[in-house]
């Protein structure tokens, strides 16, 4: 089953030097999700944030992906003057 925004890193068997991968994959992004995070943006590079869960399968290991969003501090409201709101 596949689920959005998801994707997974496998060993990379084939791999024959240092300068080739230790893992691969694929994250298949949904259409909308693309178009939030640019529309959500002006700068050129877009951020994606990514979470892996390292998990087991017939052969060892691989990592289990999730894309999301960038997590985005709120910033700290200023104080509210209660003077200022009553009306007498």
């Amino acid at each position: 089953m596949d689920y959005p925004n998801s994707g997974a890193l496998w060993p990379n068997k084939m791999r024959a030097s240092d300068s080739q991968p230790n893992v691969r994959g694929d994250i298949k992004l949904e259409r909308s999700f693309l178009k939030e995070l640019l529309n959500d943006t002006d700068e050129e590079l877009i951020v994606v944030s990514l979470s892996g869960w390292t998990k087991e399968y017939k052969d060892g290991k691989f990592i289990s992906l999730k894309a999301s969003k960038p997590f985005v501090k709120n910033e700290p409201k200023p104080p509210v003057d209660d003077d200022q709101d009553i009306p007498f």
